[in-house]
């Protein structure tokens, strides 16, 4: 009976836990796309960013980050991922900004928000409008 009893609470404990993973879903009207995905175990906290893509349709992946390789600021209407750029985004830093504010807004499964895609080269900014869809696990 004890054995059934902690099977049944540790199970409660992961499904509740991976129920708060997040992230968001982004694309351009040229074909760029951002994805976002927060880290599912509450032991690395799940609004940590965990991988950051950067792909577009004609190349196809251009960029991919994880965990500390993403700084994450949210700001008082936004919320910002920032990554070094490569060779393939041809930009020294990539910035995915959306209209969210995290922890006083809510957003479901699917809703969408507006936000920027900014890939920054020396002093030049090129910025893309994106439209964002949240994603959360399990829903």
């Amino acid at each position: 009976m004890k054995n059934i009893i902690s099977v049944f609470a540790l199970a409660s404990l992961v499904l509740s836990a991976s129920a708060f993973a997040s992230g968001f879903k982004c694309q351009t009207d040229d074909g760029y796309n951002a994805k976002i995905f927060n880290h599912v175990d509450p032991l690395n906290g799940t609004r940590t960013p965990a991988v950051l893509v950067i792909s577009s349709l004609e190349q196809g992946t251009l960029l991919v980050r994880k965990d500390a390789e993403i700084h994450k600021a949210n700001r008082v209407n936004t919320v910002r991922y920032t990554a070094e750029g490569n060779r393939k985004t041809d930009a020294d830093q990539v910035v995915l900004q959306i209209n969210f504010k995290e922890g006083v807004e809510v957003l479901e499964a699917g809703e969408t928000t507006l936000g920027q895609l900014v890939f920054v080269k020396d002093s030049d900014r090129e910025v893309k409008q994106v439209v964002c869809e949240r994603y959360l696990k399990n829903n």
